[in-house]
Order: C-alpha cells, then sequence, then structure tokens
C-alpha cells in the first residue's frame, strides 16, 4: 500500500478535556457525529482487507482509508492540513 496523494498533512486535534491527537491525513470529513481522518491509498485487494475503506474516490486501486474516527461531541478545535516538513518543535 502506497500514498496515493503524496505524504499526509499533519492534523492536531484538541479535545474538550485538553489532551491533544497529532494525526497524519490527507483530510476529514464529518459523518454521522464523528470527525473520519483518511489518507488517499493504492491499496490491493488483500490490503483492503486490512484496513477500513471509507470509499472509492477515484478508479481502482485508489481508496479512502480511514485513520482516525473522533466524536465531534468531544472535539474542541482540529487544526492542520499543512505537510509535516513545515512543522518544527
Amino acid at each position: 500500500m502506497d500514498f496515493a496523494a503524496g505524504p499526509p498533512s499533519r492534523w492536531v486535534v484538541t479535545l474538550r478535556s485538553g489532551a491533544t491527537i497529532e494525526l497524519a491525513a490527507d483530510g476529514f470529513t464529518e459523518h454521522d457525529g464523528h470527525a473520519l481522518f483518511s489518507v488517499l491509498a493504492n491499496a490491493t485487494s488483500e490490503e483492503q482487507e486490512q484496513v477500513q475503506v471509507i470509499g472509492w474516490p477515484v478508479a481502482a486501486p485508489t481508496v479512502d482509508v480511514l485513520v482516525a474516527k473522533v466524536p465531534i461531541a468531544e472535539v474542541a478545535k482540529i487544526e492542520g492540513g499543512e505537510p509535516w516538513s513545515s512543522h518544527t518543535s
């Protein structure tokens, strides 16, 4: 399996509890009360059986693979979308 859209972006999710989650994803959508973070990947049928595929946005073998599912009710803020290389510690 490889990234179909290049390296994923960096996202930081701040929860209402104050905890933060740092994710690598191409983006996120809101669905059924959750923020769904995902990456576009080229994956064989066998590889797709090992991950949770949430969509087929373009022609095979590209699929949208779930990275994280966070309840919106728990989210205080979502920031990011920038390349990892632009982040300095």
